[in-house]
């Protein structure tokens, strides 16, 4: 994708969220419409206005990214536990353990569920109806996660490109499709690597970060 197409894109999306924004408050200011459609409209607002906010944080985030500015302050953080904390959706992808010790890495612990939250929430094809848990385990001195995720044949010819490029806007309604490519940054900055491969007809994330000593 080049420069142009891709901030034709972004102005695109942008812009989507408007129209029901600007929709919602012409009615709300109309003083045409009853107290139950006046509740609807705000929800449509809050919402909107929400997503939004969202995809200016990922554009934000995504430049951060572009000049090595991702990282706040870095603390010792239990990786195990931020895995946990690390969902805001039901259907997120469940942790499951290898063994019952401590994880402890070198960490900006806020950038690191960030991606914790990526890895346990994307969601790439309609028929993933269960999602693959994100596996936990020690590897020597590394810590490593992995999520078998189902993916659409298209993507999954060229896995490692999505760590690289946005996702196409049909794969991302409510993103700028920068997610996988913000997760790998934040994991390089934290000295440590997101793949992308297939396995078995399937794309696996595999993250690695260096354990503290």
């Amino acid at each position: 994708m080049s420069h142009a197409d891709w901030f034709q894109r972004v102005a695109h999306d942008l812009r989507n969220p408007l129209a029901p924004l600007q929709t919602a408050t012409y009615l709300l200011r109309s003083g045409d419409i009853d107290g139950e459609e006046q509740a609807r409209m705000l929800e449509v607002i809050d919402r909107q206005s929400m997503r939004l906010a969202a995809m200016i944080d990922e554009l934000a985030d995504g430049l951060r990214a572009e000049y090595g500015r991702l990282l706040g302050p870095q603390t010792e953080a239990d990786l195990a536990t931020l895995a946990q904390l690390a969902a805001h959706s039901s259907q997120a992808a469940p942790v499951e353990q290898v063994r019952d010790e401590a994880l402890h890495v070198f960490a900006d612990d806020a950038r690191l569920l960030q991606l914790l939250r990526i890895l346990r929430e994307l969601r790439l094809s309609p028929d993933e109806v269960l999602p693959a848990p994100l596996i936990l385990e020690r590897h020597g001195r590394t810590a490593r996660l992995a999520r078998h995720l189902a993916c659409p044949d298209d993507l999954l010819a060229a896995p490692a490109q999505l760590l690289e490029v946005p996702l196409p806007a049909r794969y991302c309604e409510d993103s700028l499709g920068l997610q996988l490519p913000i997760a790998a940054a934040i994991a390089r900055a934290h000295g440590g690597e997101l793949r992308a491969d297939r396995e078995d007809g399937m794309l696996v994330l595999v993250l690695e970060l260096p354990l503290m000593a």
